[in-house]
């Protein structure tokens, strides 16, 4: 990990990103089951969630100095993506959005049947 990155207030998942944690990851499961464990994720660490997007498929969280942006990709009926955008509010990061999505995903991997990561290129 780069200094850069290491200072940014912004960290961000995507389905080719050249750091391993921070790729898409995928689930064996349905939109409504991944939009109930995000929530239940965003109570378990005493965060607000804003705004639920039924639409785009987008939920909102925030939190004292920083805020989350989880947008839900259902490839197939039995295959859904999560992508994480993390961004923490001040001047430097210091590598805090790259843990709270490290943290974010293990409990995604511990509640949701985990498929892959990076699968569809």
């Amino acid at each position: 990990m780069s200094a850069m990155s290491f200072l940014s207030n912004i960290a961000e998942t995507q389905e080719l990103h050249s750091i391993k944690e921070l790729r898409s990851r995928y689930y064996k499961t349905n939109y409504r089951k991944a939009k109930a464990v995000i929530t239940e994720y965003a109570n378990k660490i005493n965060v607000k969630v804003k705004k639920i997007d039924d639409v785009y498929k987008e939920i909102f969280i925030q939190g004292s100095n920083y805020h989350i942006i989880v947008s839900i990709v259902q490839v197939s009926p039995i295959e859904t993506c999560i992508d994480l955008k993390v961004e923490q509010y001040g001047l430097v990061g210091l590598n805090r959005p790259f843990k709270k999505i490290v943290e974010f995903y293990a409990y995604l991997n511990k509640e949701l049947d985990f498929k892959g990561i990076g699968l569809h290129p």
